[in-house]
């Protein structure tokens, strides 16, 4: 569970946004790492903890060439409820279940904000396969026996080189298949990409999908933020938000068609029982 704390600073975080429009990368994570010392709280990485919740939950955005801003007030309309994405509403009973996300049953759009209806599964059979996207990846003759992988026992999957600076790879030696990684300017989601990737081809899970309970339970690391953005779309219709337990992401209210898209989306890796 998120610590209040933690939530403080991301309605500081979204105020500064929304004050100051799109910001740098960096000077985001100078914001989050002063913020973390002066209040003395304590994590590893004080932008994954206060800035990147709300980029997964998308009141932020990717505005290009490594700035973020907020994201264009949006409502979301359930017919029974109604999801008010950075714009409160005036004159009806809401509640704010996130930092910029507000829920209510009734519709009010004096301001002409977008009203939209969502269908995840639709969404999600746009979206290539994890292998295609990581194929399409640029070339490298990279010696892949410099590299560091990050799944040391079978060294395959996303490895990285710190030489004149941090570069990323997806590599498979005994294929002689090596791609470079997009730097988090250019592509945000290009790591978590690669690294689903990677747990397919080391036959590891990117998680498991109780039928019965309609719960889909996913790794926190390396899950890619547009993937969880659809599948919050989706716990949405149920009333409900992703939530975040330990290592793990919890999305309730999930359909098994929009478990199948994904299913296929990440190569088949998900379980099911």
């Amino acid at each position: 569970m998120t610590d209040k704390r933690e939530i403080e600073v991301q309605s500081i975080l979204y105020v500064w946004l929304s004050k100051l429009g799109k910001r740098r990368l960096e000077s985001i994570k100078a914001s989050c790492d002063y913020m973390a010392k002066s209040r003395n709280i304590i994590v590893s990485n004080p932008i994954w903890a206060f800035f990147w919740p709300m980029v997964f939950s998308g009141v932020v955005d990717y505005a290009g060439r490594g700035y973020y801003s907020l994201t264009e007030p949006l409502i979301l309309n359930y017919h029974t409820h109604f999801y008010y994405i950075n714009y409160r509403p005036i004159g009806c009973k809401y509640q704010e279940v996130s930092v910029g996300i507000y829920i209510s049953n009734t519709l009010v759009n004096d301001n002409g904000i977008k009203v939209i209806r969502v269908d995840p599964r639709s969404i999600l059979k746009r979206f290539p396969s994890v292998d295609k996207v990581v194929d399409a990846f640029p070339e490298s003759m990279q010696d892949e026996t410099e590299l560091k992988y990050y799944n040391w026992k079978n060294k395959r999957g996303v490895a990285e080189l710190e030489k004149e600076g941090l570069k990323r790879f997806f590599s498979i030696p005994e294929e002689v298949y090596i791609r470079e990684l997009p730097s988090r300017t250019i592509n945000p989601d290009a790591f978590a990409i690669a690294y689903c990737y990677g747990r397919v081809i080391n036959d590891e899970s990117n998680g498991t999908y109780y039928k019965d309970k309609k719960e889909l339970v996913t790794s926190s690391f390396a899950m890619p933020f547009m993937l969880y953005r659809v599948l919050q779309l989706e716990t949405m219709a149920s009333r409900y938000l992703p939530e975040k337990d330990g290592d793990s992401y919890i999305f309730n209210g999930v359909s098994q068609p929009v478990v199948n898209e994904l299913n296929r989306i990440l190569c088949k890796s998900i379980k099911y029982e």
